[in-house]
């Protein structure tokens, strides 16, 4: 096969995926936020307008957040792979190339995951899903003014409060509405019948896949800066680092889809 034939094809793949990918969110997006249904006397929701399907504001900035969350994952098994060649100093040329494209890809699609399709995602979810919302920041009680973000905590759901917390003031209403003081509804304005039977469930996974997100900016960063000096291929403790977090992707990328189907 030659390399026009080779690319063509590969195109195609990425463009079926994608597609594929497009319409498997949009089923997705309309059971997260429905529209364009009717409810019938049996109490069965049915699609009465297709097209709005399509135009369902909760479709677009869940299909970018996913195709960017599966680059990441591809981004950081291609590095990993030439990590691993450069360490055993087998095909080493190969290794370079796969490295170098794994950590710029992955350095970008870490961002985008997190900024700007990670945000969009996290206000459809404020607005559409307020308790869902609150149980993934661990928000138990609703503040007056401004609602912190938790950086850590355990979910103590005996007291209904989060243990050992870490939190930073006002910044999750700031990201979330661009206002430092705008209230959040805390679970303790929801009724039983609105909050999930699992809330720990929701909270560590939305904590989980958040707190690896930021360990992927964090190393993809250090990686492009070391190959921007030349020092890529040499630094042994960074190669071993990348190729150990390939599984930590996937992690991240099933962690994030019990977020979206717990908090439905």
């Amino acid at each position: 096969m030659g390399q026009k034939l080779h690319f063509v094809t590969a195109l195609l793949v990425f463009i079926g995926s994608w597609a594929s990918g497009y319409f498997i969110l949009a089923t997705n997006a309309w059971m997260q936020h429905p529209v364009g249904y009717e409810i019938l006397e049996n109490g069965q929701y049915v699609l009465e307008n297709f097209s709005a399907l399509f135009s369902n504001p909760w479709l677009l900035p869940a299909f970018l957040h996913n195709q960017m969350a599966s680059l990441v994952t591809s981004s950081f098994v291609v590095a990993s792979i030439g990590a691993f060649y450069i360490l055993g100093k087998t095909n080493v040329e190969y290794g370079k190339l796969f490295l170098k494209t794994g950590v710029i890809f992955g350095l970008v699609s870490s961002l985008l995951v997190a900024f700007p399709t990670g945000g969009w995602n996290a206000k459809n979810v404020a607005k559409f899903q307020p308790a869902a919302f609150a149980t993934m920041e661990g928000i138990f009680e609703t503040e007056h003014a401004g609602a912190e973000i938790v950086l850590i905590g355990q979910a103590n759901m005996v007291e209904k409060k989060l243990d050992n917390k870490i939190a930073v003031p006002n910044i999750l209403s700031f990201l979330t509405y661009q206002d430092w003081d705008r209230q959040i509804l805390g679970m303790d304005k929801f009724t039983k019948d609105e909050l999930l039977d699992n809330i720990p469930a929701l909270y560590y996974s939305y904590h989980i896949m958040v707190g690896l997100g930021t360990i992927f900016i964090g190393m993809m960063s250090l990686a492009v800066f070391f190959l921007c000096r030349e020092k890529l291929y040499q630094f042994k403790p960074l190669l071993w680092g990348i190729m150990f977090l390939a599984p930590f992707a996937y992690v991240a990328n099933i962690t994030g889809w019990y977020v979206a189907e717990l908090g439905r």
